[in-house]
């Protein structure tokens, strides 16, 4: 045997049996071969076809790829490089602009782009503040339930979260009072605040303007900063949401994360966070990739300054309303006798509670294994609290001439529970 083969030889008695659990840090480990929030439920078959009620992601036909093409085109064409090579810094300058003009003119504030660092999407917004910000051990507190990727970017840099009930107009102030108060009587503070004030992910709950109010006047007194995730904020169907947050604030105190996945499409990554500049420039010296997707950026910059995204805009709105509506018709019709749900004035979800005792894990596979997938609500829950008795069903990704046959799978999963004849 060759010494090449005697050292691959060796490479694989050492390594072949070792599970990559025993390579991981804390934080990591306890993820190791378990079920992705986004998996189907081990063990069950589909009848037929799936139909996704689970998607929380634009409409196909709402994307706009004859803008974007055109957009990516006068990118490529400008002189030099700039498209296809890193970029550092705040991110385009064009961008940042544009979306200060917007904040300032829609929030009656006065924010410029030195308020704006650009990031791969809301996530890698919400993650470079975490990074920037948490220490192993350090509180965060978030709503109960909260959208189960930031609940990994929590995990991911071991910070402790504690949660609060909501209601329909947000977060419980008084139980938030009540958490802060016995933390500070621990000699614990909480560093930050988390809430999605709009739309939120996954109840469709927006925040009460009044309850934005006492929310900073709590963050202020217990020395913790307001992390507002308004990744839903442009997606409002009936009424705009309340004054953004960080405009009754100006800025002091908090911080903002926003994207354009939700408003124009997933795959382009761009988010944003948007804070005073001083505190920006913390996050910007933590920021160890080399720049974002510039070939995409620019592309969005195109889209931006050919103002083609309000359009844009007005019709996803319209077309998200009329699918949010025949969506609650058809489940209305199907599934009112087992689930209860508040009509959402905005964002992609319904989220449903679960009526006779119905256990949320029997539903779901039952549900999968007639054809038609839904999220358990228990995957938006902090750790210790596992027992949630919602589902959110999704109706902006999947098409209209679905909704009766998903509606219709979904009381035939609730029969079969209720039976007690679940997958």
């Amino acid at each position: 045997m060759d010494d090449e083969s005697l050292l691959r030889a060796r490479l694989q008695q050492k390594w072949a049996s070792r599970s990559p659990k025993e390579l991981a840090n804390e934080a990591a480990r306890p993820l190791f071969g378990t079920a992705g929030e986004w998996d189907l439920p081990a063990g069950v078959t589909p009848k037929r076809p799936l139909l996704y009620l689970a998607v929380g992601i634009p409409d196909a036909e709402s994307l706009p790829k004859r803008q974007l093409a055109a957009a990516a085109a006068r990118a490529l064409e400008k002189p030099g490089d700039v498209a296809l090579r890193y970029g550092f810094g705040l991110g385009p300058t064009g961008i940042r602009e544009w979306l200060a003009a917007r904040r300032s003119a829609i929030e009656g504030c006065t924010v410029d782009a030195d308020w704006f660092q650009i990031t791969n999407g809301s996530s890698g917004a919400i993650d470079l503040v975490v990074r920037s910000l948490i220490d192993p051990g350090d509180v965060i507190v978030a709503e109960r339930p909260t959208y189960m990727g930031s609940l990994h970017n929590f995990r991911g840099v071991r910070a402790d979260v504690h949660s609060i009930p909501m209601d329909r107009d947000g977060m419980d102030m008084q139980a938030l009072e009540a958490l802060l108060d016995r933390l500070a009587a621990d000699g614990r503070r909480v560093k930050l605040i988390y809430t999605i004030s709009a739309f939120h992910n996954p109840t469709g709950v927006t925040l009460a303007l009044e309850r934005r109010l006492r929310l900073l006047d709590l963050a202020a007194r217990h020395d913790a900063l307001v992390l507002d995730d308004e990744a839903y904020r442009d997606l409002w169907y009936d009424t705009p949401p309340p004054r953004a947050i960080s405009a009754i604030a100006d800025g002091y105190g908090v911080i903002t994360t926003g994207t354009l996945s939700k408003t124009v499409a997933t795959g382009l990554r761009v988010g944003w966070i948007h804070a005073r500049p001083e505190l920006l420039a913390l996050f910007g010296r933590m920021r160890f990739a080399m720049g974002a997707n510039q070939f995409g950026l620019r592309t969005v910059g195109e889209f931006l300054d050919a103002d083609e995204f309000e359009p844009h805009l007005e019709k996803v709105r319209a077309i998200y309303k009329h699918k949010r509506d025949l969506l609650h018709a058809e489940l209305t019709r199907q599934v009112r006798d087992y689930l209860d749900w508040d009509l959402p004035g905005g964002g992609f979800y319904f989220w449903a509670r679960l009526k006779h005792g119905m256990q949320v894990a029997d539903l779901w596979r039952a549900a999968v294994e007639e054809g038609v997938a839904v999220n358990p609500g228990s995957g938006f829950m902090p750790r210790g609290h596992t027992g949630d008795s919602h589902v959110r069903i999704a109706f902006a990704w999947t098409p209209k001439a679905h909704f009766a046959a998903a509606a219709e799978r979904l009381r035939l999963a609730c029969e079969r529970v209720i039976a007690g004849a679940s997958a």
